[in-house]
């Protein structure tokens, strides 16, 4: 009939994974009108109380989203730092974090973002994907209980170890980067004195200090040499840890002494996502699950929350969605190479890893920060276009 109405179709997006990255996909896909699906294969996916750093894009991005009560209620402000090295005497030097860097737990972190989404989005927890079948038109996935769905796109949110990259691009032994580097995290009950965090690149490790919200916690984390041939001595590694935490200063003598006490310690290795490419036909990787810079960065949140608002809007602007997803890699890559690349140096250069001397490791850092100003320079100029009103 002339004159009715016809609503637009709406396009259906499954986003697999409850993180960072798979929450702030969500939302931002259900902004721009999407019907979002987030499936995650576990029941509680937020168990972990470890440290998250967001720096000021992060943050802004975030509050872009609506969560300004959740910066004001799970995150505090990043303490000043006090940078220490030195062979045998301990050398200092003290720096400000800076305006709007925060830290958070990751566990109430996580939980206010997901609590966060709009009612829009379809929730489905302990939902494990199981395969993926790209179709003409759509992508049928198939899950662990037998059900199937179809979906205009796939958005792997699922963090180090995707399922989707997996499934689609590249295992885990074919994109994953290790350097024989693991990280001993401990939380320790002492606060931190005065407040102030402490990283340090002393006696074959890179180690960060840092206080907790609201309690009297420290969180204490170090990049050690750690060979994986061998099962690794627990004990060991976080008396060989605080050790080192101890002889960085005498206040510094009670965290230590607590993180030996801790009963919350635990293991993993240095990773970083490496892959040529970020996507295919419908389907594609967002957060670590494309590009993870290894938590010692404290750039995870940058490359997640930003991330998904320029996949979204990448997506609004194109009618072609491999066309988006190209977009929005060549916006995200030139940022995730860089920081993998200066994060890899730093912890390879600290430990003595890779058997790289100091000189090449700051030629190579230097390097990685002047091969990003031809690709950052061609963005912003690509932005002052837009806001002009000539994309070309």
């Amino acid at each position: 009939m002339a004159g009715t109405r016809v609503e637009p179709v709406r396009r259906r997006a499954l986003v697999v994974g409850s993180g960072m990255a798979g929450c702030a996909g969500a939302w931002w896909l259900d902004r721009e009108g999407w019907d979002v699906v987030l499936v995650e294969r576990e029941v509680d996916p937020f168990p972990s109380s470890y440290l998250l750093q967001l720096d000021a894009e992060a943050t802004r991005v975030l509050r872009l989203m609506g969560g300004q009560d959740i910066l004001d209620e799970a995150t505090f402000a990043a303490p000043e730092m006090s940078v220490r090295w030195g062979a045998r005497k301990v050398r200092e030097v003290r720096i400000d974090a800076g305006d709007g860097w925060r830290l958070a737990q990751r566990a109430m972190l996580l939980s206010r973002l997901f609590a966060h989404l709009p009612a829009t989005v379809e929730t489905r927890m302990g939902v494990e994907l199981a395969a993926l079948e790209h179709r003409g038109d759509d992508v049928l996935a198939r899950f662990a209980d037998g059900s199937s769905e179809s979906f205009d796109i796939v958005v792997g949110a699922d963090g180090l170890h995707s399922t989707v990259r997996r499934l689609t691009l590249a295992s885990e032994e074919q994109s994953v980067y290790r350097n024989g580097l693991s990280h001993v995290w401990i939380n320790a009950d002492v606060p931190l004195p005065e407040g102030r965090a402490v990283v340090a690149s002393r006696e074959g490790m890179l180690m960060l200090v840092y206080p907790f919200l609201d309690t009297d916690q420290t969180s204490i984390m170090a990049v050690v040499p750690q060979a994986t041939s061998t099962r690794p001595d627990m004990e060991a590694l976080v008396d060989r840890v605080c050790g080192a935490v101890e002889r960085l200063g005498p206040e510094m003598r009670a965290v230590a002494a607590a993180g030996r006490a801790s009963e919350d310690t635990k293991l993993t290795r240095f990773s970083q996502t490496r892959l040529p490419r970020w996507y295919t036909r419908r389907v594609v990787l967002l957060g670590d699950a494309a590009h993870c810079i290894d938590p010692v960065s404290g750039m995870g949140a940058h490359a997640s929350l930003p991330g998904a608002k320029v996949l979204a809007e990448a997506l609004r602007d194109a009618d072609d969605v491999t066309v988006a997803f190209a977009r929005f890699e060549a916006e995200m890559r030139p940022f995730a190479r860089t920081a993998q690349s200066i994060t890899a140096r730093a912890v390879e250069f600290s430990t003595g890893a890779q058997g790289r001397g100091p000189a090449a490791s700051v030629a190579g850092m230097v390097g990685d920060l002047l091969a990003t100003i031809p690709s950052t320079m061609t963005r912003l100029a690509a932005r002052r276009r837009v806001r002009a009103g000539n994309p070309a």
